[in-house]
């Protein structure tokens, strides 16, 4: 359920500048996947720090697969 309830805070995200100002200003990753777990529980979204770091390396992932 939590990796569910993550990809709907991103949808989330994704649809609201104000939030994406926030995580924009954090300086480092540790910092970063903190403030997106504690935003998402403020929004009834319940993920942990492992699945957003899960997703990230997704991403990272199929970005390079993209370009290679």
């Amino acid at each position: 359920m939590s990796q569910e309830d993550f990809e709907q805070f991103r949808r989330v995200v994704l649809q609201d500048r104000s939030l994406q100002e926030k995580l924009r200003s954090t300086a480092d990753m540790p910092s970063f996947v903190a403030l997106v777990v504690r935003l998402g529980e403020e929004r009834d979204h319940r993920f942990t720090a492992e699945d957003v770091q899960a997703a990230m390396a997704a991403s990272r992932r199929a970005w390079i697969e993209r370009w290679v």
